[in-house]
């Protein structure tokens, strides 16, 4: 089976984690975050894999090479600019003329069934099958409308109104909503239309086309884990979800990464983890933290939900803590903390 990965943006609702890597590269529990889609497609028969790259394309390819590390076999398509999902998508299936295609959007965790959805896309005959994810109602996203055999009837993206209220929290939760989950299935028929080399989005532009036409377009919620990881509040709940084992994954992630000091009465609570090669010392806590490669931690040092890049160093006696339910903090690449810091949210 073959399968795209869109993997083009530029990762700015991450940064500054993504300033020195692309999202697919960013570690979740130690492993790149895309390492955990290529081990779900190849679990499910789709082996055969082309990523649609731009930003930071050639560390991706660095990454992943031809994909043989990973059981699977791995090309790229380069968009010399952006084409947005629709020409991406285009460009990459190029190379594989003639054939269904599995279409993955680069910012989604999840363990769902994917070959329950495949087993429903050939059963419907679809020309595209949509995975759904089950929401509370109402939400910030496009909400597709079924009827009782699967076909999709409707997409009604969120009014500007709606965006508005849903941002001030002035809604009570009504029921569940089904929003787009991010995996696709696409008949040869549904690729072709896209246009070569042009910029589109296969959401506003080629969708909305064939259901105007009544196509045969449906949608499946299989159930399971589903996220999008676009915020640093995301990466954590991410890496918390693999650690914890409320997400099933095929690829495990690592608490504790290769080469890492952690002194025998720090404390590592919250699922935080630690990157590759760092040190954290003497009666440190870590709680809900992330550490990435390389970065040091003083002794007496308390972190609760941060995310500290490559190379920071905080010294002896700092605290760093942000508030419950608040945004996750990021400490950039680099940063250094002078002994007795303290930084309270």
């Amino acid at each position: 089976m073959k399968g795209i990965i869109i993997a083009g943006g530029l990762g700015t609702r991450l940064r500054p984690v993504t300033y020195h890597r692309p999202k697919p590269l960013v570690p979740v529990a130690n492993r790149p975050f895309l390492e955990y889609q290529v081990a779900l497609l190849k679990q499910h028969g789709i082996d055969d894999l082309v990523f649609a790259t731009n930003y930071m394309a050639d560390k991706i390819e660095g990454h992943f090479g031809d994909g043989t590390r990973f059981g699977v076999r791995m090309r790229y398509a380069i968009e010399e600019t952006p084409l947005g999902t629709g020409g991406a998508i285009r460009n990459a299936a190029d190379r594989f003329p003639g054939e269904t295609v599995a279409v993955f959007n680069g910012d989604v965790l999840t363990d769902f069934d994917l070959g329950r959805v495949l087993s429903f896309h050939h059963r419907k005959q679809a020309v595209a099958t949509i995975t759904l994810s089950e929401v509370p109602s109402p939400n910030p996203f496009g909400v597709l409308i079924l009827d009782a055999d699967g076909k999709v009837q409707s997409w009604n993206e969120p009014s500007e109104e709606k965006k508005k209220l849903l941002s001030q929290g002035s809604f009570e939760i009504t029921g569940t909503d089904k929003i787009n989950a991010g995996f696709y299935v696409f008949a040869p028929e549904f690729i072709e239309s896209i246009p070569q080399g042009v910029p589109s989005s296969v959401e506003r532009d080629i969708f909305p086309r064939f259901l105007a036409q009544s196509a045969g377009i449906y949608g499946i919620a299989p159930g399971g884990f589903w996220m999008d990881m676009g915020r640093p509040e995301q990466m954590m709940i991410a890496s918390q979800a693999i650690l914890s084992g409320s997400l099933q994954t095929f690829t495990h992630g690592i608490a504790v990464g290769e080469n890492s000091v952690v002194a025998p009465d720090a404390a590592l609570t919250g699922h935080s983890s630690v990157g590759n090669g760092c040190k954290v010392g003497a009666g440190s806590k870590l709680d809900a933290t992330i550490l990435l490669d390389g970065v040091t931690i003083g002794k007496g040092v308390r972190l609760r939900g941060v995310i500290v890049d490559a190379g920071a160093v905080i010294e002896d006696d700092c605290t760093v803590e942000g508030s419950a339910g608040g945004p996750t903090l990021v400490l950039a690449a680099g940063t250094v903390l002078k002994q007795g810091t303290r930084l309270l949210f």
